[in-house]
């Protein structure tokens, strides 16, 4: 079944689908021809005056199709469609299969022209990457030749430098030069000397001895008593007669 409806701007036709059909349609859009093909459904006109085919179009739905045909000139057709005989209509198929073709391939060709712009742009765009890649290796490969040669100079001004003597007060090292002040030492106070290896020779002498005092057990003195009254020895007395006196 199909529907058909115009207005001053377009032509709308609905074409009923098919549940069981499940390949996609065939749909030809030409100025002056219009081909639906989904078997066992085919729907083909010739039309009576121009369209847009770059602005109509095809949507398919679960139950139908809808087609839209976008007039170049607004107003309302009193034909929409050509009426051909047999041979006219055969002559007609074999000019639109021929447009039909040479349409193919311009499509093709354009659909080829745009896929080359597309490459160009991703190799254009590769080709500035590795460029962009490569000046910044080049870059770090000079910011570190330029570091390395502020080192040689740093090295070069430090050991012509004059050292201060070992036992002299700190003093202020002077202004670092122009090639110094890219980076500038850390500067500190001179050590002092380090003590050198030697042989120390100690000597022990007897001037001074302390003697030990014996203990009670090691003397030998004894003192005698008497049992009764005083000492035998008038020299030693005991503390009782130290008391009597």
């Amino acid at each position: 079944m199909v529907q058909i409806s115009q207005t001053e701007d377009d032509i709308k036709i609905s074409i009923e689908l098919n549940r069981l059909v499940t390949r996609k349609p065939d749909v030809v859009l030409l100025p002056q021809y219009l081909k639906f093909n989904n078997p066992p459904i085919f729907f083909e006109r010739h039309l009576a005056q121009e369209i847009d085919e770059m602005a109509s179009f095809c949507r398919i739905f679960k139950n139908e199709a809808r087609i839209v045909l976008v007039k170049k000139e607004k107003g309302v057709w009193p034909e929409m469609f050509q009426k051909l005989d047999k041979e006219a209509l055969l002559k007609k198929r074999l000019e639109i299969a021929d447009l039909i073709v040479e349409r193919n391939k311009q499509r093709d060709q354009q659909a080829m022209e745009r896929y080359e712009n597309k490459r160009r742009a991703e190799i254009s765009k590769e080709i500035k990457r590795e460029t962009e890649m490569r000046d910044r290796v080049k870059q770090f490969q000079d910011n570190a030749r330029r570091e390395a040669l502020v080192v040689d100079v740093r090295k070069e001004t430090s050991t012509k430098s004059v050292s201060p003597p070992l036992h002299a007060p700190y003093q202020q090292p002077p202004a670092p030069t122009a090639a110094a002040r890219l980076s500038t030492p850390l500067t500190r106070p001179p050590m002092t000397a380090v003590r050198g290896s030697g042989r120390i020779s100690v000597s022990f002498t007897n001037e001074h001895k302390r003697v030990t005092p014996k203990r009670e057990s090691q003397t030998d003195i004894q003192m005698a008593f008497a049992a009764a009254g005083k000492p035998t020895d008038p020299s030693m007395k005991s503390p009782m007669d130290t008391l009597d006196e």
